[in-house]
C-alpha cells in the first residue's frame, strides 16, 4: 500500500517517530518508530525512498514511501568513522547532520564529527569519501580530498549535481565540483582578528536608534563606534548587505537550501538571519532577520522581523521561504513577491501531543536542544 494520504491545506500530520530518544523499530512502521535527534531529511528523486539523517544514533534511516516501512541505510550506530570502499550498512558514521540526493539518486552525508563529506553509490551502496581530510581547521582551497573542512553541518545540491556545504565552525560555504574534484570557497572571509570580535559584551552609554534594535557602544578601549545588539553581539561584523559574499562573515550556518536559479539561502543561526547569495552577481543580501532573537509578530517586512535560532530555511519553485523558527517554535513563511513573514505552522508553545494534529496554527513544536 501506499503511505501518500491527502491532507487538507493547512493539515498537519507526523510522519515518522514515536517521540522516543531510543533508536528503534528496523523493518518496522515509520510512524511507530524512535528516531533520535532526526536531523535534515531529503528524499529521492523517483519519490521512493525518504531518508533521514538520524544524528543520536549516527545513522542514515530510509522509510519506504510505498509501505511506510522504516529501514536502516547506512551506519552501524557506531560513533566513529570508518568503511570507505564497503556497503554504507557497515560503515562508521560520526554525526551525520545531513543527507540528500543527485540527480543520479546517490546519497551525500555530511558526515560532520568526522569532518568529511561522504557518497553512497545508488547501485551499489558503495560508501567513500569526496571531500575532507577528517582534520580540523580551513587550509585553503584546492582538490577536495587535501581540503579540511571544520564541523559541516548542511549540504545542498544544484541541478548540476554541485555540491555547496555550509562550513560552519569554518564560518564560510564552500562549492564542490565533481566533475573537477575541486573545493573552493564562495562565501565568508572569517579571520583570527573575528574570533576576537564575537564575544558579547556589556554595552554601556547604548542608543537604541529608531524602527530597529540596533545601538551603539562608545565603550570600546580603541575608540571606535561599533553597533550592537540589545545582547552585545558586535553587529559590525554583519552589516554588510550588497556586497560581495566573499567579503561577508558568516557566524553559525546550519543550513542551505538552492533555488531554481541557482541563487543559495543561507541559515545563519548565530546571526538569526537567512541570507540569500546571489550565483550571477556573488552578492550577498538578508531574507529574513534582523540579528536579535525574538518574535516580534508577523504581517511585516522579512527583513525587519525577528527570528529566534533558526534552524533551517528552505525556497519553493515560486521562490517562497520557509523558515524553521525554532526557539519561536514556529515554521514561518516570506512571500516571494511581497517579502512579508507570517506564521503558517506553531503556536509559539513548546511540546508535542496527539491532540495537536490538526490544523497547523494549533500545533506545537519542541526546540532542537
Amino acid at each position: 500500500m501506499s503511505i501518500e494520504t491527502a491532507l487538507e491545506i493547512g493539515v498537519i500530520e507526523t510522519f515518522a517517530g514515536n517521540g522516543k530518544s531510543r533508536s528503534t523499530g528496523d523493518g518496522k512502521r515509520a510512524v511507530k518508530s524512535g528516531i533520535p535527534l532526526p536531523n535534515h531529511v531529503t528524499v529521492d528523486r523517483d519519490g521512493r525512498y525518504f531518508y533521514i539523517a538520524e544524528s543520536g544514533s549516527d545513522r542514515i534511516r530510509r522509510v519506504d514511501m510505498e509501505t511506510g516501512l522504516l529501514h536502516n541505510f547506512a551506519g552501524t550506530g557506531e560513533t566513529c568513522y570508518s568503511g570507505d570502499y564497503g556497503p554504507c550498512g557497515e560503515a562508521g558514521l560520526y554525526l551525520p547532520l545531513d543527507v540528500l540526493c543527485d540527480s543520479q539518486n546517490h546519497i551525500y552525508v555530511c558526515d560532520s564529527g568526522s569532518n568529511r563529506i561522504r557518497k553512497i553509490d545508488a547501485d551499489s551502496g558503495i560508501i567513500t569519501t569526496i571531500v575532507g581530510t577528517g582534520q580540523w581547521g580551513f587550509n585553503g582551497d584546492g582538490p577536495a580530498l587535501e581540503c579540511n573542512l571544520t564541523y559541516p553541518a548542511a549540504i545542498a545540491i544544484d541541478d548540476q549535481d554541485h555540491l555547496y556545504i555550509a562550513d560552519t565552525q569554518a564560518h564560510r560555504i564552500r562549492h564542490y565540483n565533481p566533475q573537477t574534484g575541486m573545493i573552493t570557497t564562495i562565501a565568508g572571509c572569517w579571520t583570527a582578528e573575528d574570533d576576537e570580535r564575537v564575544s558579547p559584551l556589556t554595552a554601556q552609554n547604548l542608543i537604541v536608534l529608531s524602527g530597529d534594535a540596533i545601538g551603539i557602544d562608545f565603550s570600546n578601549d580603541e575608540g571606535l563606534l561599533r553597533p550592537r545588539c540589545s545582547d552585545g553581539l558586535d553587529l559590525s561584523l554583519y552589516l554588510d548587505d550588497g556586497k560581495s559574499a566573499l567579503e561577508c562573515k558568516l557566524y553559525d550556518v546550519v543550513d542551505i537550501d538552492v533555488d531554481r536559479h541557482g541563487d543559495l539561502y543561507i541559515t545563519d543561526k548565530g546571526t538569526n538571519r537567512i541570507r540569500k547569495l546571489d550565483r550571477k552577481t556573488g552578492t550577498m543580501s538578508t531574507v529574513a532577520g534582523i540579528c536579535r532573537y525574538g518574535f516580534d509578530g508577523d504581517g511585516k517586512l522579512a527583513v525587519k522581523s525577528m527570528l529566534n535560532v533558526p534552524e533551517g530555511a528552505v525556497v519553493d519553485s515560486e521562490g517562497n521561504v520557509y523558515i524553521s523558527d525554532s526557539m519561536n517554535h514556529r515554521v514561518r513563511k516570506v512571500d516571494s513577491q511581497t517579502g512579508v513573514i507570517t506564521t503558517i505552522a506553531g503556536n509559539g508553545d513548546s511540546g508535542y501531543d496527539d491532540k495537536n494534529m490538526g490544523g497547523c496554527g494549533a500545533a506545537r513544536f519542541v526546540a532542537k536542544e
